[in-house]
């Protein structure tokens, strides 16, 4: 009887001390001090769902407008989107299997390691090169940018606001470097002007109120941030 007793008194005591830790978790995961200054910069991933532009399956997008928060460049964020789908932007598929003087890409409009998605609406058709340009000229910039924003983010909790980017891209102009004249009929039958010879590019720091959620132009970069992309 007294094993039994004995039995009984610790599994209540075990019950007791199992709720208790449970309410001291939540406790301290509701506290207004902990989720404004502490783990919670690595959610703030899109701030505003992505606008796209006019698009196809088989011709793909022509522009994005996303805006993203600090966390898009947190420890595991580092390749956040997709690989492009095999059913978009088929327009791809002919020009490699037709005008093989060039590498074809279905190329992200919005970088699939900051989160773009590998669907119709986000990929273009590109050329190796135009891609490697747009890499180093843009996305590469935008990166950079996103990283001083989680930078801050990480050293200042107590900041008031997070920084983070509002970019948009669109296509520019018509691919014309068709190196023999013998291509450029089947290259033009294909394409009919849908292969971008560029992109226009903007990317401008938005801030995001720690409080109330509203998210804000900066104006210019905050002090020690890279520039703005214009």
């Amino acid at each position: 009887m007294d094993v039994l007793q004995r039995t009984a008194g610790n599994a209540a005591v075990a019950r007791a001390m199992a709720g208790t830790a449970v309410q001291r978790a939540v406790d301290e995961d509701e506290r207004p001090a902990r989720l404004a200054t502490h783990g919670s910069w690595e959610r703030q991933k899109i701030w505003a769902p992505a606008d796209y532009g006019p698009h196809t399956p088989r011709t793909g997008g022509t522009s994005v407008r996303v805006t993203l928060g600090p966390g898009m460049r947190a420890p595991g964020s580092t390749y956040a989107g997709s690989r492009p789908r095999r059913d978009a932007c088929t327009i791809v598929d002919e020009l490699n299997a037709q005008c093989g003087w060039e590498r074809w890409i279905k190329g992200h409009l919005w970088n699939d390691n900051l989160g773009g998605p590998g669907v119709s609406e986000n990929l273009t058709p590109m050329t190796g090169r135009t891609n490697g340009r747009f890499n180093s000229d843009f996305e590469e910039p935008l990166k950079r940018m996103l990283d001083a924003c989680a930078r801050q983010a990480r050293s200042e909790p107590g900041h008031p606001v997070w920084y983070g980017v509002r970019f948009d891209v669109r296509k520019d102009g018509v691919f014309d470097e068709v190196p023999d004249p013998a291509d450029r009929a089947d290259f033009t039958r294909i394409s009919r002007g849908v292969v971008a010879e560029g992109f226009e590019y903007t990317a401008h720091y938005v801030q995001k109120d720690k409080a109330d959620g509203t998210t804000t132009l900066v104006g210019g970069a905050p002090r020690g941030f890279p520039a703005e992309i214009h």
